[in-house]
């Protein structure tokens, strides 16, 4: 029998899921990584634990599923999260995507006037490039002692073959990368200071890295090991978002807004961040609403399960929870999460239709600005992840334009499969969602919720440091 099984490993900020498919479906397991947070602006982990996880989940993972030929195993992860490594083991812990230690460094990074034409990204206090001139300035003994900086998803692929490399959607994601080029951006990193010594080869999505040498497994030795890409793109791949026209929505504790072009976008506003895509030929253009997926599950665990309202504009109030425009500004001065509108007679569901509707509109005032980039109105908007079916109804009315829901369940698994495969990601299945009342329903709420973020954010918001 021709082996067609595909194993995967895919950490995020805060779990680690495994997988393993086939044309016939997916089997998985889920297990929480601990964050661990020395102080408020600061998000690291312990590589000994987080890897001891996620050999344990694998090596469960094979015993479920039984013996079999596999073709390879792919790894994905979040993205600007990095390690350090000398000649054989990490210094120190791992610097998670929310640490935001590269604030101090933003001053510095704004005065260079080709950063974002070269990297395809702004100065954000997220961004790997910022943390590690943090890391440079703060740490000097740890940056000298570095042979070899490391994101995750290289980490990963370190601990499971030896080898060193880096994706390229990841050094784009980290502002690193000449995005254009598909390459480090030495001109960029040098004229920082950066030893550009320090950084591993850069690899295209499905590239096999190296070979499997970790026994305890029950995985074969010498399995090819396969380099993965950003978990967005791998999202927006299992949903049938590389196709030519199409944006995807991957509704999950952020959300991001993507769509892939042929060409690096050049926006004189500066507002997409620019990547590489999970294809060598196609880039990625990013916005992002925030955080209304985290804002909701705040909400329900404040109040229970509790079922929206459905009355358009939410009986007057107006939740800013989400973010409606994509740039650096607005990412610097957010405006501080509250609600509007509250009285007496509020109700629970007015309050759960309020925030399900902050995160509509600012999904529809994103993929707006995105398309405004573009140059051209989206041949199709798809949404996937775990908020995918909650959104979909209510960004089609706010819209006025039809959505498709992709189950966001195994799309990653999907595309993984299909990196190591060198196959089409196979049936991607996705459901209609026709508006039911049309835009006039939300206009004025929509344009209330955007005045009221503008004039909170003018008025209240403090630029972060």
């Amino acid at each position: 029998m021709t082996a067609d099984r595909v194993v995967g490993v895919d950490v995020g900020g805060s779990s680690v899921k495994v997988w393993l498919a086939d044309p016939r479906g997916v089997r998985t397991r889920v297990a929480a990584l601990p964050t661990l947070r020395p102080s408020p602006t600061r998000a690291e982990f312990d590589p000994a634990v987080w890897w001891a996880v996620i050999r344990r989940e694998l090596r469960a993972l094979i015993d479920e599923a039984g013996p079999g030929d596999l073709l390879g195993l792919v790894v994905s992860t979040m993205r600007q999260a990095f390690v350090l490594i000398d000649d054989r083991r990490e210094l120190g812990n791992g610097i998670l995507n929310s640490d935001r230690r590269g604030a101090a460094t933003l001053d510095r990074l704004r005065e260079r006037p080709d950063l974002y034409p070269v990297t395809g990204h702004w100065p954000a206090p997220e961004l790997t490039l910022g943390k590690l001139l943090a890391v440079a300035a703060d740490e000097p003994e740890r940056w000298t002692a570095t042979r070899r900086v490391l994101f995750v998803h290289d980490w990963v692929v370190w601990r499971l073959t030896g080898a060193q490399a880096t994706e390229v959607s990841y050094a784009c994601a980290g502002q690193l990368a000449d995005v254009a080029r598909r390459d480090w951006a030495v001109g960029v990193l040098t004229g920082f200071g950066l030893d550009t010594g320090k950084l591993a080869g850069l690899v295209e999505p499905g590239t096999p890295v190296g070979g499997l040498t970790d026994d305890t497994l029950g995985l074969p030795v010498g399995l090819p090991v396969h380099a993965g890409c950003g978990d967005t793109q791998l999202a927006a791949m299992g949903a049938g978002g590389l196709a030519e026209g199409v944006v995807t929505v991957v509704a999950g504790s952020s959300t991001p807004v993507q769509i892939a072009t042929d060409r690096p976008l050049a926006d004189p506003l500066c507002r997409p961040w620019v990547s590489t895509h999970a294809r060598r030929d196609l880039w990625a253009a990013e916005t992002n609403a925030g955080y209304p997926g985290t804002m909701g599950d705040w909400l329900r665990r404040l109040l229970g399960p509790i079922e929206r309202s459905g009355r358009p504009g939410a009986g007057g109030l107006t939740a800013v929870v989400a973010t409606p425009h994509w740039t650096e500004h607005d990412w610097s001065t957010k405006a501080p999460m509250t609600v509007l509108g509250l009285g007496p007679a509020t109700r629970p569901e007015d309050l759960a239709q309020a925030f399900a509707e902050a995160h509509a509109y600012a999904v529809w005032s994103n993929l707006s600005d995105l398309e405004q980039v573009q140059g051209r109105p989206a041949r199709r908007v798809v949404l996937t992840g775990g908020g995918a079916e909650s959104l979909a109804p209510l960004l089609a009315d706010v819209s006025g334009r039809s959505v498709e829901i992709c189950p966001g369940a195994h799309g990653t698994s999907r595309a993984g499969w299909a990196l190591v495969t060198g196959a089409a990601p196979a049936g991607v299945p996705t459901s209609l969602v026709a508006p039911r009342l049309g835009p006039d329903p939300y206009a004025d709420a929509y344009q209330r919720y955007l005045a009221t973020h503008g004039v909170l954010r003018a008025g209240l918001a403090e630029e972060e440091r």
